[in-house]
Formats: C-alpha cells, sequence, structure tokens
C-alpha cells in the first residue's frame, strides 16, 4: 500500500450524473473534527447565586463551515445559470451548501457513500 505522505487524505471523485465533471469529497479525520470543534466551542465561566458554573458556547454555523470547506477538496462542472464556472473557494461553497437543495444533498450523498466504503474497507481489514 503507497501512501502519499504529503497529502494522505487526497479525497475521491464523485461524478455528477451522466458527466465527466463532479465533486472531490474528503472525510475529516478525528484530528481535523477536533481542530473544527476547538474554533467553533468557548468556555465561559459565570456565577449565579454564589456557584460558579461552565457553560459552553458551540458556534455550530461556523463548524458547519468548516467542515464544508475541508470536505469540499474541489468540483469540475459547477456553474452559474449563465454557463460560466464558479470557482471552488470557501466562500462558493458556503453558499452552495447553504443555497442549493440539489448541490447540498448531492454533496450529502457523497459523504455518506465515502463514510460507507470505509467502513467496508475497515470490515475487510479485520477480517484479514
Amino acid at each position: 500500500m503507497k501512501f502519499n505522505l504529503e497529502d494522505l487524505n487526497p479525497g475521491v471523485f464523485f461524478p455528477f450524473e451522466d458527466e465527466d465533471n463532479g465533486v472531490t469529497i474528503r472525510l475529516a479525520n478525528g484530528e481535523i473534527i477536533d481542530e473544527i470543534e476547538k474554533k467553533c466551542t468557548k468556555k465561559k465561566v459565570v456565577f449565579r447565586k454564589g456557584q460558579r458554573h461552565e457553560v459552553i458556547e458551540e458556534n455550530k454555523s461556523m463548524r458547519s463551515e468548516m467542515l464544508w470547506d475541508y470536505v469540499i477538496v474541489g468540483w469540475d462542472g459547477v456553474e452559474d445559470s449563465n454557463g460560466n464556472a464558479i470557482p471552488c473557494t470557501t466562500k462558493n461553497k458556503i453558499m452552495l451548501m447553504r443555497g442549493s437543495v440539489k448541490f447540498s444533498a448531492f454533496i450529502g450523498n457523497c459523504v455518506e457513500q465515502l463514510s460507507e466504503d470505509v467502513e467496508v474497507y475497515e470490515e475487510e481489514l479485520e477480517k484479514n
């Protein structure tokens, strides 16, 4: 088994239906998820009736945006209504994931399929 040590999680290409174009997706590993959680979670100490309480504030919107930015590696053939290519930028990833049910459903299906493939692969490794 060979690994590219400069890119250990390069992503997998998922073609659009009946097209050569598509989206490259990767799964977020535990380290990436921990990093995102750390950036999106704040602990605050409050005092109520003389008692010290820790309150955890989670920025779920920021968490989603950071995950989308990481998971969507790139795309080909994503165009606006005039046929102009939409660049794969953080801003455009967020705009499409928030605004387009079709795009976000496609990405969700790709992530689900990739997760299932990884589970099958891990089960095969356990058998051997």
